[in-house]
């Protein structure tokens, strides 16, 4: 008989499959509108940014480990988005590079908090479920 380990992680897949729906709808809407989305700054390149980070985390729902490493990715990029929103927004030239990629204020609050969240899940502890198999 061996002792099989399972780790789930409720929490982190509830979180993925949250974030991946939000930026997914965000990235995709993005797309239809020009310039705002219910308050959120829409442009080509944070509109690819928001679908993929939905995509990824859409797939990372589906395993408990898999949802872990995600809210640590989430974490390292969406905090690197947020520096950069917050220096481009505290400047006002509109010849310089945040054209390319401009986050509004609103943009910064759900990039950083989403970072945050991001952080915290991956630091939980998961559930361990022991299986016996015969």
């Amino acid at each position: 008989m061996a002792a099989h380990t399972t780790g789930r992680a409720p929490v982190a897949q509830g979180f993925a499959l949250l974030v991946g729906v939000v930026f997914l709808a965000l990235g995709i809407g993005g797309f239809a509108t020009s310039g705002e989305l219910l308050g959120f700054h829409t442009g080509t390149l944070l509109n690819l940014t928001r679908t993929a980070v939905g995509l990824l985390a859409l797939v990372a729902a589906w395993k408990g480990p898999s949802a872990r490493i995600l809210g640590l990715v989430v974490f390292f990029g969406l905090l690197g988005i947020t520096v950069w929103g917050l220096l481009s927004a505290g400047t006002g030239g509109p010849g310089d590079v945040r054209r390319l990629f401009d986050p509004a204020w609103t943009d910064n609050a759900l990039h950083g908090v989403v970072a945050v969240l991001g952080l915290v899940v991956f630091l939980l502890p998961t559930r361990t479920r022991n299986t016996e198999r015969v």
